[in-house]
């Protein structure tokens, strides 16, 4: 059953939900350098921005030690993709990540085992406790530190996907959070996660001077791919 889901959900994701997205930021004839992928996985993403944008830098963080080493093999000899293994968060640090047998949905989040959508989760992966099955200590770091880091001035694009750890990345990166022109962000519609509120997450953007463009709903999922642009840049 998690193969058969597995199977469907990527023949989705390629087939349908990121053409739209796609068409979408072609759209908007954005001359592109630079892009940040947060919660870059084994590289769907990443893929997506090299495409899109042929002459663009692209820096993916992914925590996931396993994911990780995928990533570096994959982008070894590529210059224009840059990949670290930290977890962008609100601070220096280390969290604990809970790790799940689809890679993409293992979250530093508190889950919310009550939820229809981690009863459905158990179901389709076939397992007692949603797919969770171990634990990883990894490290967390801020956007504005690595935004200095590489010495950077500014950034086109930042892609957040990071499974309810949304507003700690927004957070840290908040000191330069102007010289970002647009970020694309998930927006969960479930209880699934404990502690997460879209609310805050989109007052935040807001008091960015951030405005929500358009919205991409995953096919019957209850999440949606966010694209927000900084209206002090595109005024």
């Amino acid at each position: 059953m998690r193969l058969i889901f597995k199977y469907f959900y990527d023949l989705l994701d390629h087939l349908f939900h990121r053409r739209k997205i796609k068409r979408y930021l072609l759209s908007l004839n954005l001359s592109c350098k630079v892009v940040v992928d947060v919660g870059s996985h084994t590289g769907e993403s990443i893929d997506f921005f090299k495409n899109l944008y042929n002459k663009s830098r692209i820096y993916g963080f992914e925590p996931q030690k396993d994911c990780f080493k995928k990533l570096k093999n994959k982008y070894l000899y590529n210059k224009r993709v840059k990949v670290i293994n930290y977890a962008l968060s609100k601070k220096k640090g280390s969290k604990t990540l809970f790790k799940n047998y689809l890679t993409t949905t293992s979250t530093f989040s508190n889950l919310n085992t009550n939820s229809k959508h981690f009863k459905l989760k158990t179901f389709i992966i076939g397992s007692s406790n949603a797919g969770y099955y171990t634990t990883e200590e990894t490290k967390t770091q801020t956007l504005t530190f690595f935004f200095k880091k590489f010495n950077l001035k500014k950034i086109d694009v930042v892609k957040i996907d990071t499974e309810g750890h949304e507003i700690d990345v927004l957070q840290g990166m908040e000191k330069i959070i102007d010289k970002v022109k647009i970020i694309v962000i998930e927006h969960n519609f479930t209880d699934y996660y404990k502690n997460y509120d879209l609310k805050k997450i989109k007052l935040f953007l807001k008091k960015n001077s951030f405005v929500n463009s358009k919205n991409f709903k995953f096919p019957f999922m209850k999440y949606t791919d966010a694209v927000y642009f900084n209206s002090k840049i595109f005024d």
